[in-house]
């Protein structure tokens, strides 16, 4: 009989953690620039899943975004805690490519809000895009993108 191999909640925050801290010394355009980077990288990673585990040809994705591709891993039985991990990621990543800057200098303009206040959203995104990386990498490793039965 052969031993499930886990990842407890706290070996992943110890890790988000540790990742978050690169970012304490970066403006808040590069922690966005990274943000955005990041996520661009996570998309092309899970592509390159549906690729490799569903045979879904790469010129079919070609122009899907991180949403319809979490719709497609959910749809082919993807595991449903990645998944729900991942619906948060991509909103974060549409507020972040849609709404964040704007917002951010409509607020600066209106009021002076310290920059920790500003950030709270991008502090979040980067900890939840950080901790689904995290995920990713594990199940990567271990084999553990379909649900156990």
């Amino acid at each position: 009989m052969t031993e499930a191999i886990e990842i407890s909640g706290e070996q992943i925050k110890a890790e988000v953690l540790a990742k978050i801290d690169q970012y304490k010394d970066r403006s808040v355009l590069e922690q966005y620039a990274i943000f955005m980077g990041k996520a661009q990288i996570l998309e092309f990673g899970l592509k390159g899943l549906l690729a490799r585990k569903f045979n879904v040809p790469h010129e079919k994705m070609e122009r899907w975004t991180l949403g319809v591709t979490k719709n497609e891993l959910r749809d082919r039985g993807l595991r449903p805690d990645f998944i729900r991990f991942l619906e948060s990621v991509v909103d974060h990543r549409n507020n972040m490519a849609h709404e964040f800057l704007v917002n951010t200098e409509i607020t600066r303009s209106i009021a002076n809000f310290s920059d920790r206040k500003l950030y709270g959203d991008l502090f979040r995104a980067l900890y939840e895009l950080e901790q689904i990386i995290i995920l990713h990498d594990w199940c990567e490793e271990n084999n553990g993108w379909l649900p156990c039965t």
